[in-house]
């Protein structure tokens, strides 16, 4: 026999041999099958998996959550964070602190102090309007001091079924609001004597109609002259009151709303404008300025009209 036959038969043995054993390894894995566990044994073992399952459930802590942070607050906060300390003059009105924003006049004639009062709910930087009066006034010689205003009251407007208790209860709730918004702006207008000259008010919304009925009805010091920015009330009821008594005061009133506004706003702009002219109110009016996006103000436009109109009235 030759050496490469016998080399070929010793290598056919070697892989019948492999072959075999994988075979025998295969079926041994198929036919293994688990011993039954005992009934007692099956008990054990389930009571165990439940029990490491009620350790799991009662290990595992419920996330704590938290109440939402008052939005008044809130806006403190963030006014303190992401303005320095010389911009922010805390301030007290009764027994309550408060927040201003006080940019001194830059200019070298001191034309006075403008008062800055955004609406119920807002921030002191929020509005578009007031927060380009801020940056651009002190150049022209104002001194401006902005004010972090109350929170919108609670339970206004009244959600009471019956008209009459609707109206009795948002009298209250207005008349506890002014008393705190009576006690901020005097504060405010003592701080205004710090500096020369007039001392001007700007407010918006909701503000500016509370603030204006406490000018007109002698609960304040009038100011020299008063800006109304979209000023409205939530009910008919209250925008044509607040106008009757507007339309009689003394003051001068600059009444400013935009073209593309929400309802209550313009149909409350025509409500005061009518008032004023059956009152025959001299120092009294109302400009529509036009914007593209509800609510936003035009600034230059906006500055033009103030400025303009205070120097038609001797300012």
């Amino acid at each position: 026999m030759s050496f490469r036959v016998l080399a070929s038969l010793i290598i056919f043995c070697l892989f019948s041999l492999v072959t075999i054993n994988s075979y025998a390894l295969l079926y041994q894995e198929e036919n293994k099958t688990e011993k039954p566990k005992a009934p007692e044994q099956q008990e054990a073992t389930k009571t165990a998996d439940e029990s490491s399952d009620a350790s799991k459930v009662i290990t595992k802590k419920r996330p704590e959550i938290f109440a939402p942070i008052n939005s008044l607050l809130q806006q403190e906060q963030d006014l303190t964070h992401y303005l320095t300390a010389e911009k922010i003059t805390p301030m007290l009105a009764g027994a309550q602190d408060f927040i201003t924003i006080i940019n001194e006049n830059t200019a070298s004639n001191q034309k006075g102090v403008m008062i800055l009062l955004p609406d119920w709910g807002m921030s002191a930087k929020s509005s578009n309007a007031l927060n380009y009066l801020q940056k651009v006034l002190p150049s022209q010689g104002w001194t401006t001091i902005a004010i972090q205003p109350p929170g919108i009251p609670l339970g206004y407007p009244s959600r009471a079924l019956k008209r009459s208790i609707q109206l009795e209860e948002d009298d209250k709730t207005l008349l506890a609001h002014k008393e705190r918004l009576t006690e901020l702006m005097t504060a405010v207008m003592e701080k205004a004597k710090d500096y020369p000259g007039i001392f001007v008010v700007v407010s918006k919304g909701s503000h500016a109609i509370l603030l204006a009925n406490l000018y007109s009805t002698g609960k304040l010091q009038s100011p020299s002259a008063m800006v109304m920015l979209s000023g409205y009330m939530n009910t008919a009821e209250q925008s044509l009151s607040f106008a009757k008594v507007l339309a009689t005061s003394e003051f001068p009133v600059l009444d400013i709303y935009l073209s593309r506004e929400q309802q209550l706003a313009t149909s409350a702009a025509k409500i005061r404008k009518a008032q004023a002219v059956k009152e025959m109110k001299v120092y009294y009016r109302q400009t529509e300025l036009h914007n593209n996006q509800i609510g936003y103000y035009p600034e230059k436009a906006l500055l033009r009209s103030i400025n303009g109109w205070l120097k038609s009235i001797g300012w």
